[in-house]
Order: C-alpha cells, then sequence, then structure tokens
C-alpha cells in the first residue's frame, strides 16, 4: 500500500483525523475529530482525478433514483451539533441529505447510499476549505434595505428583526399591511427573513392580528413601554399561539426595576435582548438575566469584544439610536446611564462561560450587520488570550470553545425562534444554507454562500478577464441572486395561523413561507454549548459583576484578530 505523509495528504484532500487547522489570524485551532473519507476512494473532480464516468460518478444514474444535485468535497465541516469533522456534504432539492463518504459504490468503498455521485451533480472540490451553516442574525434592525447586501456577503443567510426603512426608530415590522409589504419586499434576497410584530399592548387584540398576518414573533422594546401589563400580556399571547417573545427592557427603570420585570415574565420563556452592558435594558443590572433559566439570553455586537474604543463610540450611538437630544441633561443621563466599562467587560467573561447564548448584529441600532461572525471569533480569540485554553478542552485545540461560539449565530438561534427543524446546523434535512470558508479568512469574508442549496454569492475575480480568479476578487452576487430563483432559494418563518389564512396567495408570494413552532418550552438548557446559569450579582455603586461570587472582568483589548489586516478600513 502506498503511503503519503500527512502535510502531503492535507495538501491534496484536506486534513485529516487529529490535523489542526488555525482560523483566521485568531488564536483558534480546530482539530479534525473525525474524517469520513476513505483512504485512497476520496472525491476530487478535474483531470485525471476519481470523479469520473465509471469511477467515482455512477453512470446513467439519474436525480430521480437519487442521484446528487451538488456535492462538497472533503470539507471540513465546524458545527454545534456535527462538531468538527471532514468529509462528504450532500445536497438535493435544497436540503442537505448527507455528511458522510459520498461517491461510487461499485468501485468505491464505505460509500454512504445517500451520497450518490453521477452526471446529474455538480462537483464543487472543498478539500482545504471549511462548511459552516448559515449565519442567522437575531436582532435586525431593518432600517436599510441595502443591509441584505452586507448581510449576505458576510455569511449571514437568515435575518430576523423589525423595522420598514428610515423611520425614527426602526424596531418592529407590526401591523398587516407593512408586514405585508416586508414579506413581497424579500422576494428580492437570496436570504431568509422573521418578521417581529409589535408586543407593546396590554390588549391582546392587535398582538394576535400581527401573528395572523406575517409576523414571526413579537417584540417588547422600551421605546414603546416595556410596562408589566404589556409584558404579562404579550407573553399570555405567545403562550396560547406558541411563539417567541423578544424584550428590551426599561433602562430607566421608570416602570420597575428588573425584579418586576422578571416577576411580570413570572418564569415563562422569554428572549432577553442586550444581557448585556451598554445596549439598554434595566440599569445597571439587565445583565443578571443570563443565570435565569426560563430567559434565552442575546447580545449584540457593538460590544463585542469589549477594547479601547468601545466605551467612547457608544455616546453618541446610544444618543443618535434613540433619538435622544444632547441639549436635554436627562436625555444625556439615559445614554451615559447605558454605557458601563464594567458590564462590558463581564459581557465577554458570560459570553465564554456559555452563560449568555446568542450574538446579533442590532444593525443600524448601534450595531453593524456585517460583523456579526467576526465580532463573535474576535471575541473567542480574545476570550483564550485573556482565559486560556477551556478545562473542558479534549484535544491540543479549541474544539469545545469553536462549538461554543458557532453556536451563538446557528443553532442556538434557530430553537429561540422555532425553526431549527429548518436552519440552524448541517444536520440532514435541513435547508442547504452553508459558508464556505478559506481558513486563511475564516469569519472575515466567505469564499462562497450557497443558498437553498445554489451558490448565491461567492469570492469572484474579474468577469472580463481568462479565468475565475484573476483579481481583483471581490464578493458579488451570483446566479443564485437573480430573478426567480433569489425566491426559491429561500423563505419566511411566519406563524403557522398565517399560512392557515392563506397569506401567501393573498399576497401573491412566491417565497416559502415556513411555519416556526415549539417555543414556548425552551428553557436555558436547550441552548446547545451555552447553557450555564450562574448565579449573577452587580454592585449598584460600582457596577462590578459577580458571576458566582467572583469579579467577573477583563482588559480591554488593544488589537485585534480579523481586523485590519483583513480590510482596508
Amino acid at each position: 500500500m502506498t503511503r503519503i505523509s500527512r502535510r502531503d495528504y492535507a495538501a491534496m484532500y484536506g486534513p485529516t483525523t487529529g490535523d489542526g487547522v488555525r482560523l483566521g489570524d485568531t488564536s483558534l485551532i480546530a482539530v479534525v475529530e473525525k474524517d469520513h473519507a476513505v483512504y485512497g476512494d476520496e472525491c476530487l473532480h478535474g483531470g485525471g482525478k476519481t470523479l469520473r464516468d465509471g469511477i467515482g460518478m455512477v453512470a446513467g444514474l439519474t436525480s430521480a433514483e437519487g442521484a446528487l444535485d451538488l456535492l462538497l468535497c472533503n470539507v471540513l465541516v465546524i458545527d454545534p451539533v456535527l462538531g468538527i469533522a471532514k468529509g462528504d456534504l450532500g445536497i438535493r432539492d435544497g436540503r442537505i441529505v448527507g455528511f458522510g463518504k459520498a461517491g461510487n459504490p461499485a468501485i468505491m468503498d464505505g460509500v454512504d447510499p445517500r451520497l450518490l455521485v453521477s452526471a446529474a451533480t455538480t462537483v464543487r472540490d472543498c478539500e482545504g476549505l471549511i462548511a459552516t451553516a448559515g449565519a442567522i442574525d437575531v436582532h435586525v434592525h431593518f432600517d436599510s434595505a441595502q443591509l441584505c447586501e452586507h448581510a449576505i456577503a458576510a455569511g449571514i443567510t437568515t435575518m430576523i428583526g423589525g423595522s420598514l426603512g428610515p423611520i425614527t426608530v426602526g424596531i418592529d415590522s407590526g401591523g398587516p399591511f407593512n408586514v405585508g409589504k416586508m414579506l413581497q419586499a424579500s422576494e428580492a434576497w437570496p436570504i431568509n427573513f422573521g418578521f417581529l410584530g409589535r408586543g407593546n399592548s396590554h390588549k391582546p387584540a392587535s398582538l394576535v392580528e400581527q401573528m395572523r398576518t406575517g409576523c414571526l414573533g413579537l417584540k417588547l422594546h422600551e421605546d414603546w413601554g416595556s410596562m408589566p401589563a404589556a409584558i404579562d400580556a404579550c407573553l399570555k399571547v405567545a403562550d396560547e399561539l406558541d411563539f417567541q417573545v423578544q424584550i428590551h427592557t426599561d433602562t430607566l427603570n421608570e416602570s420597575g426595576f428588573l425584579e418586576d420585570t422578571l416577576a411580570a415574565i413570572g418564569g415563562r420563556t422569554i428572549h432577553m435582548y442586550h444581557t448585556e452592558g451598554a445596549g439598554g435594558g434595566h440599569a445597571p443590572d439587565i445583565i443578571r438575566v443570563a443565570g435565569i433559566p426560563h430567559c434565552l439570553p442575546s447580545s449584540t455586537n457593538p460590544t463585542n469584544p469589549y477594547t479601547v474604543n468601545t466605551f467612547d463610540e457608544h455616546l453618541d450611538m446610544t444618543m443618535v439610536c434613540h433619538h435622544l437630544n444632547p441639549a436635554i441633561p436627562e436625555d444625556v443621563a439615559f445614554a451615559e446611564s447605558r454605557i458601563r466599562p464594567q458590564t462590558i467587560a463581564a459581557e465577554d467573561i458570560l459570553h465564554d462561560i456559555g452563560a449568555i447564548s446568542m450574538l446579533g448584529s442590532d444593525s443600524q441600532g448601534m450595531g453593524r450587520i456585517n460583523e456579526v461572525i467576526t465580532r463573535t471569533w474576535q471575541l473567542a480569540s480574545k476570550m483564550k488570550d485573556q482565559r486560556g485554553r477551556l478545562p473542558e478542552e479534549a484535544t491540543f485545540g479549541d474544539n469545545e470553545r469553536i462549538k461554543r461560539y458557532v453556536a451563538k449565530y446557528t443553532i442556538n438561534a434557530a430553537r429561540t425562534f422555532g425553526i431549527d427543524a429548518q436552519i440552524g446546523s448541517l444536520e440532514d434535512g435541513k435547508l442547504a444554507d452553508i459558508v464556505i470558508w478559506r481558513p486563511a479568512y475564516f469569519g472575515s469574508k466567505p469564499e462562497l454562500v450557497i443558498k437553498g442549496g445554489f451558490i448565491a454569492w461567492g469570492a469572484m475575480g474579474d468577469s472580463a478577464a481568462s479565468l475565475m480568479t484573476c483579481e481583483p476578487l471581490a464578493l458579488r452576487p451570483q446566479w443564485g441572486a437573480f430573478a426567480g430563483a433569489a425566491k426559491a432559494l429561500s423563505a419566511c418563518f411566519v406563524h403557522p395561523l398565517a399560512i392557515e389564512a392563506g397569506l401567501a396567495p393573498r399576497l401573491g408570494l412566491g417565497k416559502a413561507l415556513l411555519p416556526a413552532v415549539g417555543t414556548r418550552r425552551l428553557t436555558k438548557a436547550d441552548m446547545l454549548h451555552n447553557d450555564a446559569v450562574p448565579h449573577i450579582e452587580v454592585n449598584p455603586a460600582t457596577f462590578d459583576v459577580f458571576v458566582d461570587g467572583v469579579l467577573a472582568t477583563c482588559e480591554p483589548a488593544t488589537r485585534l484578530p480579523l481586523a485590519q489586516r483583513y480590510m482596508l478600513r
């Protein structure tokens, strides 16, 4: 038997079991836990390679008989559910059908019967590349339609939030006319959408109406009054109909303190927006909810990771996004009450121990949509540098930390909204929303964004040049982003009542409407790799945060990975 070195094997087929891959210029090393390859029978496309007629391809096999539509071969998967493994990822009819060994079982050993390759199969060789599930941004303000361009180019394939464009404060998309127009507009993009209605009403009729007419969930926001009566009414409707409630709590503590809000919630499941150091909510102790089992916590990327610039940039951002007047002392005091270095530093720690389960953008509401993925990995790298490897690591690398952080913008986001049967991981049966990365650019610039099993966005060179690799390479829309393909490859997530009411034909929608279900029994235990429920206290005088009695703090970073080495700004 011919043998080759690990280095030569990795150069030909990608890393194998036990090999480590550095993620971008971070401090994180992903170690391959399993390789599904049968050595010597790997799938490889090109001149003299194995994927040829009668060798790696099954002669005459049709799509109707089970041939794959798209094969991503020899790809390293980083997934919160599947782990960190290498193999062949197969796609049919826009969904993932299997991850394992693909090819022709008449010639090759160990071929998964779900992963048959024929002349009907398009192949993207991925040796040396990484695949992750498309990111889910759980906290979008749709203040600009152009957000979508930046989102998909960064690897975000699902956007959940509210707003209708440049209104005064873009929070929700509620009201039948408004959400209907957003659903119609969404058809222009190969992106999944979920639109949130307004939950601030202590009477239920308007809440029910919004769910029947196209909203995925409801959002309680302090700018509309997150009072105990509104919280209770919204959660009663949610428990009756089964949908997720998001809450941005009362920074000014006008209608009650954190304890009053928790009493109004009454142990019911709720998605806590801005479980963080400067994003808003009960000052100064909203961060305590990261230790409460029925509160599903997310934070947003303006404060992640904590750097020497974080504090200074937040005051002006807060004034603008909450329509505050710098000439009014009370407005300035409102903004200053939100910006606390102590709680910002603690936010990093709570993410690293898995107490904050999700991370979104708060796009144009102080956050940057194209930085959700980048800042997640900057934070993970900063925490390794400052806190060392996690004690639960079982390899020489950082697999447990990597799985914790990738889960924050994939599976945990999907579970929170009741859409994890459709998206959130690379498991069989889910929409083939897949982001392909070169390891050197992981977390910063995708190589390809595959939406619904078809390439929608990707790194492409000069189209007038002789090859697609000719400079300048830039992320550009591809065939899946145009005309009818964009809506055919994506979906909008809505409440089942909207589907039953015939919303799609009434609005003339071509994009599929998929139901969100199963949100009301969720607890922190359902947040994969991020289920910690520590006891958290905040000193009201100093704002110091204590987690299980220990001061939770870290130094602000002076330098970050995935930053100016990658971006000319």
